[in-house]
């Protein structure tokens, strides 16, 4: 199941099958990769080097509070948490679910 839910100019979306959150800033560029910490991703628009977006690994498995030190943008993971926890008890009409 993927799920992905649109908050002002943050966009994000979670891969439940693999257990990868992606989220993703603005509108979408052309980006690469810098990984900032084992499984944490930070990305980087080629043209200009701002981030474009943030790719955590193994997402469920990880204390957000350490995650949070090594992405140089604030992120309310908390929010997220709860939407996502919230999708797999009832279909919230703010997400796109892909089989």
């Amino acid at each position: 199941m993927f799920v992905q839910n649109l908050q002002g100019n943050i966009k994000y979306s979670y891969d439940y099958d693999h257990d990868v959150l992606y989220i993703y800033f603005g509108e979408p560029k052309v980006s690469y990769d810098d990984e900032a910490a084992p499984g944490v991703f930070i990305r980087f628009s080629e043209e200009d080097d701002v981030i474009t977006g943030v790719v955590i690994m193994d997402y469920k498995k990880r204390d957000v509070d350490a995650v949070t030190k090594h992405i140089p943008i604030r992120i309310n993971f908390h929010s997220i948490n709860e939407q996502l926890h919230g999708i797999r008890a009832c279909h919230h009409p703010n997400f796109v679910e892909d089989w």
